[in-house]
């Protein structure tokens, strides 16, 4: 081969190669954007939850802090002060699951995408997130159930799927 020839071959592989960061720049730059515009709309969403009697309503933030309690007038009138704690804590629990749930939900998408996959040296985003949560989310079917005094329906393999995100089963296999 003559030098013009692996000249040329050079600046094509050369060519070949600023279009693929191109390419992976312009990805990551509408990623971001995504990203960003979906944490806007988080950061404005709330969960609220009822009791089935009316009674507890409970207003969490989409990370699940409470940002909101209120009591109906015949919420002491119904329940002693440990059953009404007891209902109070699941109404929390159950909106703190939903919330958290809906907020895995929402950005499953960016850890599950390629991105930079197949290049050297680059980790991939769920390289940097936690195999296991800390903490277990609380299962709002789990709690409505408590609260009625039924025992949680029984999980099933072939509709549950197991998160690894937070290392726990998931109903029906959704996210």
């Amino acid at each position: 081969m003559s030098g013009r020839d692996e000249s040329s071959d050079l600046a094509a592989r050369n060519a070949a190669l600023r279009n693929q960061i191109d390419d992976m720049l312009a990805d990551l730059r509408e990623r971001t954007a995504q990203l960003q515009e979906k944490q806007d709309a988080a950061a404005a969403k709330t969960h609220e939850v009822t009791s089935e009697d009316g009674v507890i309503t409970v207003r969490v933030d989409a990370t699940g802090i409470v940002q909101q309690l209120s009591l109906g007038p015949k919420a002491f009138e119904r329940a002693t002060p440990e059953r009404l704690a007891e209902q109070i804590t699941s109404v929390i629990r159950e909106a703190t699951g939903t919330a958290q749930r809906e907020l895995r939900a929402e950005f499953a998408s960016f850890t599950e995408s390629p991105g930079f996959a197949g290049v050297p040296g680059i980790p991939e985003l769920p390289d940097f997130l936690p195999t296991r949560s800390l903490v277990q989310t609380p299962d709002p079917a789990a709690e409505r159930a408590r609260r009625a005094g039924k025992p949680a329906a029984p999980r099933s393999a072939e509709t549950d799927e197991f998160d690894e995100f937070d290392g726990e089963w998931l109903e029906g296999g959704h996210r």
